[in-house]
């Protein structure tokens, strides 16, 4: 377990800050098609990276950066949001429980997802990096495949972020947790 902890580490790193460099073929936004409410902003994927490769115990990991583009939403300093995704993808479609990493990486048997949301990306005055809190969420979130290989995430009932980390004096206004909703996320 301690091997696969810093390789997720990388891999979400290595994901989180390529994904604007390569995206799903079209940099313009699809109305309604992936997009992901945090509080009251809604925020339109942009551009998006998906990759999976070994997570230990002969398990596969399945990684999804999604950012925005331009101006993020117009919302001042809430401007600009990344989602970063994480679960074991050999466990296949269907509904995943909403949790951390580590509660990914201590039970690779059962469906865990891990979702951390980035909002102020846009600007270069600081931004916020919010994910669940300790503990098992009652949240579940739908994985589906389509027939181009990529999974699509879906978490219509929405969970509460915590704030985890703060960048460059992050948002002196952002709360201290945000609900989240994610439609058709790839």
């Amino acid at each position: 377990m301690k091997k696969v902890l810093p390789f997720l580490l990388v891999l979400l790193s290595t994901f989180l800050f390529s994904c604007s460099k390569k995206n799903d073929g079209d940099n313009a936004p699809n109305n309604g098609d992936g997009s992901w409410k945090m509080g009251s902003y809604t925020y339109v994927r942009g551009t998006s990276s998906q990759t999976s490769g070994p997570g230990g115990n002969g398990n596969t990991i399945t990684a999804i950066a999604a950012s925005t583009v331009g101006t993020g939403g117009s919302y001042g300093v809430f401007s600009g949001s990344a989602l970063t995704i994480t679960f074991y993808s050999n466990l296949g479609e269907g509904k995943y429980t909403l949790g951390t990493t580590e509660m990914m990486v201590a039970s690779p048997a059962a469906k865990i997802i891990s979702i951390s949301c980035t909002i102020g990306t846009a600007v270069n005055t600081g931004a916020v990096l919010y994910a669940i809190a300790g503990g098992a969420a009652t949240v579940t979130v739908d994985v589906t495949k389509d027939s181009n290989g990529k999974y699509h995430i879906n978490m219509p009932a929405g969970a509460t972020l915590t704030k985890k980390v703060v960048v460059q004096g992050g948002i002196a206004d952002a709360k201290d947790t945000y609900d989240l909703t994610i439609n058709n996320v790839y």
